[in-house]
């Protein structure tokens, strides 16, 4: 009962659920079971939709025969490129 909640309140991206059992099946040559599934779609459940996603094409990319939860990459910081363009100005000089 308590799976059903959390799967109306998150969802399960069921486009990408069907590209990582494509995947297994295709590349991988090794299809999941009906139960592999469940326990796939019961771990996905923990992470939002775009998240999901995120890490399924992370797993397919990587030749990964499981999913995994990885960081998500750190955005670069534009304050470095701030701060050089700022030291390079020399308009006040003028």
């Amino acid at each position: 009962m308590a799976l059903a909640l959390v799967q109306q309140t998150i969802g399960i991206n069921e486009e990408w659920l069907a590209e990582w059992i494509a995947y297994r099946r295709e590349d991988c040559k090794k299809p999941m079971s009906d139960r592999a599934v469940r326990m796939v779609t019961k771990k996905l459940l923990q992470y939002s939709e775009i998240e999901q996603e995120r890490l399924i094409s992370h797993a397919i990319e990587c030749e990964w025969r499981g999913i995994y939860w990885v960081e998500p990459p750190k955005k670069q910081s534009t304050r470095q490129s701030d701060i050089y363009t700022e030291l390079q100005d020399t308009s006040w000089a003028h």
